[in-house]
């Protein structure tokens, strides 16, 4: 990384920016949640001899491995996004020894120890385990070099969207217990099973990754000042008890289980914020209260046996989970599905009044609610006699449970466009002959937005609610189709993940500076394809800069690519593709929204002088940054944003359509204009009105 933009320096080793939550540039490639995010005005918990000091030359591993930035900070050490000199890619690279409890006299043998350690964990390679490239040992210090992964953790998922469907939990759960199964199998024990050490990759696949306070079976328990090791919500009772073994691989399913009920329920089921309060929570009441885990209560129920003895064993629990997801033959990989978008609460207008947490309803007659809750034998069970009613529990569970069958794509309302009533086809029709409409089968509709972008939509944190021209005509459609503002509700979705929030069925449309191409209505990135509505909007493509740079002097595009500038843009956009054709220099890798390129423009430690994107989208953050960003001029060619949805439904799509035809037709469209982008664009009057040409026919 280069430094050039730090007045008087030359090189240096400044953290990079890393807001909690984003998944972009050095946030969360490498999972560790449980690490302290790296921010150039927060001093690090953690810091290394080995260390480079800001405005030194990056320290050089092995003449290897060149760290250029900290991905995260905690107890445990520091994860550095490094660079690979010799194979020229990058790499994370995780000290294993916890400097703050060696001393003088332990330090020989936790070199020694931390050494075999690395070594195991260097042999086990499994698709659901985070690839180890090498191992270096420098003075005090025994380093992994792990693979860079550009995927979201579990905790940053279920902090935007609260808890997952119970086929998506079930299948992220198999590969990290397969991913546990390899790695006990190298004798070695996780240790810190977690929502936030397991990636999930854009292509569904889970990856256990931090191996950072990893442990061999049987080992001595490893503490510092005085305590177990570890993520306390997630540590096994067992860890406490007098003369206890430490960690084994029974505490890391005790962990797999908690992240389980965590994914469906929407929290922990032991809380506190010291290992006191979690334990004596599980003392008082070792049976947690099921209320959205459906076929995987038995499951959950069966990690979560207090004696480690009788807790559910690696290969019952897969044979249980793949029982769940209704394949007996569920491949190691790919077995979550695809990711679903990151979720922001619902705005104030979509937000129930009052009532319970939204869960799965029932087809038909359930078990009374005492039962639902706890599905499972109460305390004093045994781990073998109820292992064949758990079994059948679960098979009553998967005929009950309304979430689980509209989840596998099973919708008895007919979404998937299949079977009588189906609501995908033009010519379906109510009973008494009524035309039939989409709210007859979506009571709510469920639109994908942007939440970053200054005047087309952006979520506001206080207000909890989204706002901007996307957003008022997403209403204004929505309206058209017979909804109420309270039956409308927003997702967010990233760029690369906008196909798949459709595909999967998470929302009906996206509204979200959706570009109208060729290749995403024929097949989009992970094989998906698109329909569109539209255009509703007509965007130019420009280019951000930072105001000052010691190192370029950018007056025009022609620059960037002269100096050959390292411009960033969003995963999956058009910009991904087009700039290299005409001759410009993208950054190694892209992250998943322009925001992500913002922050990246912002900090003057990173190697980004510039963000690709439409002028409506560039111009939103130019007046957000006044004085640290401007604009260069149009560059040739234009975005026409569309309203997507998933192919082959006409009923919604004709919707859609007509619904845009009489906004764009009459005063509505004008007004949006003017009230959330003139001010940013410097036009009063909004551009030509676009031609509907992909709602010809409709």
């Amino acid at each position: 990384m280069h430094s050039e933009d730090r007045a008087g320096t030359g090189a240096g080793a400044g953290p990079g920016r890393a807001d909690d939550g984003a998944v972009s540039g050095s946030d969360e490639r490498w999972a560790g949640d449980g690490l302290q995010r790296a921010d150039p005005g927060a001093p690090q918990m953690w810091s290394p001899a080995d260390s480079p000091a800001p405005g030194s030359p990056h320290l050089v591993i092995d003449d290897r491995y060149e760290l250029r930035e900290p991905i995260g900070s905690g107890g445990m050490g520091e994860v550095w996004k490094a660079h690979d000199r010799r194979l020229r890619r990058f790499v994370a690279v995780k000290g294993l020894l916890d400097r703050n409890a060696m001393t003088a006299g332990t330090q020989a043998a936790a070199m020694r120890r931390a050494r075999r350690e690395a070594e195991a964990i260097a042999k086990i390679e499994h698709p659901n385990v985070v690839t180890v490239h090498d191992q270096v040992e420098t003075d005090n210090q025994v380093w992994i070099v792990m693979k860079l992964l550009e995927a979201r953790s579990v905790a940053h998922l279920l902090r935007a969207e609260g808890l997952f469907t119970v086929p998506r939990a079930s299948g992220i759960a198999l590969q990290i217990l397969r991913g546990l199964r390899a790695v006990h199998a190298a004798s070695v024990v996780h240790r810190d099973v977690k929502p936030g050490n397991v990636l999930v990759r854009d292509d569904g696949v889970a990856v256990l990754v931090d191996f950072g306070i990893a442990t061999f079976e049987g080992a001595e328990q490893v503490t510092r000042s005085g305590s177990v090791i570890g993520t306390p919500p997630y540590l096994a009772p067992e860890l406490f008890t007098p003369g206890s073994p430490g960690p084994t691989p029974a505490s890391d399913l005790w962990a797999l289980g908690i992240t389980l009920y965590e994914m469906v329920e929407g929290r922990v089921p032991f809380g506190g914020g010291e290992v006191w309060e979690v334990q004596e929570n599980i003392r008082r009441a070792p049976d947690p209260v099921l209320r959205y885990a459906g076929p995987l209560g038995p499951v959950i129920q069966g990690l979560l046996i207090t004696d480690p003895r009788e807790r559910l064993d690696a290969a019952t629990a897969d044979a249980m989970l793949r029982e769940v997801l209704g394949d007996p033959l569920t491949p190691h990989t790919g077995a979550a599905g695809p990711t679903s978008p990151a979720a922001h609460p619902p705005t104030t207008a979509s937000e129930p009044a009052s009532g319970p947490a939204p869960g799965p309803e029932p087809l038909g007659p359930t078990a009374p609610p005492e039962q639902q809750a706890h599905p499972g034998p109460g305390p004093g069970r045994r781990k073998w006699p109820w292992l064949k009613a758990a079994t059948a529990t679960l098979c009553v569970a998967l005929l009950a449970t309304a979430g689980w069958l509209v989840a596998k794509g099973d919708d008895p309302g007919g979404s998937t466009g299949t079977g009588p009533g189906s609501n995908d086809t033009a010519s379906g029709g109510q009973g008494g002959g009524e035309p039939e409409r989409w709210k007859d089968t979506h009571p709510t509709l469920e639109i994908g937005v942007k939440d970053d972008q200054p005047g087309l939509s952006k979520y506001d944190e206080k207000t909890e609610t989204y706002a901007g021209y996307d957003i008022d005509l997403a209403y204004a459609i929505a309206e058209r189709m017979g909804y109420d503002r309270d039956e409308v509700s927003f997702t967010t979705v990233a760029s690369d993940l906008r196909s798949t929030a459709l595909k999967t069925k998470q929302v009906d449309l996206v509204i979200a500076s959706y570009s109208i191409t060729d290749d995403r209505k024929t097949a989009t990135p992970g094989g998906y394809s698109v329909d569109f509505a539209g255009p509703y909007y007509e965007a130019s493509r420009g280019f951000l800069v930072r105001e000052k740079s010691s190192k370029y002097t950018i007056n025009d595009s022609s620059d960037l690519r002269r100096l050959k500038v390292e411009v960033c843009t969003a995963r999956e956009s058009t910009y991904e593709k087009e700039l290299p054709k005409r001759g410009f220099t993208l950054t190694d890798s892209q992250p998943n929204t322009y925001q992500d390129c913002l922050d990246k423009l912002l900090d003057v430690t990173s190697d980004v002088y510039a963000v690709a994107s439409d002028d409506i989208i560039l111009a939103g953050y130019e007046k957000a940054n006044p004085g640290k960003v401007r604009r260069l001029e149009n560059i040739q060619g234009a975005e026409g944003y569309g309203v997507a949805m998933r192919p082959k439904t006409p009923l919604l799509k004709g919707e859609v359509c007509a619904a845009l035809r009489d906004v764009l037709a009459g005063k509505v469209w004008e007004d949006m204009y003017r009230k959330n982008l003139s001010g940013l664009m410097g036009k009063k009057n909004p551009p030509g009105r676009p031609d509907l040409t992909e709602c010809k026919g409709y």
